[in-house]
């Protein structure tokens, strides 16, 4: 009976663990182009490169990407704030930021 308990506790425990998924990598391919898309949309600038998004504890439900334009001479960047919850960015000035592009 004891044996049987335990056992059972093991497989219950064994099928929870299992249920917990990565992300696939496409999942992420399509979360990044999603982000890059609505952060260079928000923040307007037409010749933009995208810096690699800085994402933060699942809690806080936002990640960050500096948006700059890629025009000689210019300096203009912006700081893009997106919300995974409702999908939207949200931008500001930063023009004194830099980060290197995406890959």
């Amino acid at each position: 009976m004891r044996k049987t308990i335990v056992v059972s506790i093991i497989l219950a425990f064994g099928v929870m663990g299992s249920s917990a998924q990565a992300s696939s990598d496409q999942a992420w391919a399509s979360f990044n182009a999603r982000v890059t898309r609505a952060c260079v949309t928000a923040s307007g600038i037409r010749n933009a490169r995208a810096s690699t998004i800085i994402g933060f504890d699942d809690r806080v439900g936002l990640v960050v990407m500096l948006v700059s334009d890629r025009s000689r001479g210019s300096s203009m960047s912006k700081l893009c704030l997106y919300n995974k919850k409702t999908q939207r960015a949200f931008v500001d000035d930063a023009d004194t930021w830099s980060a290197p592009p995406q890959r």
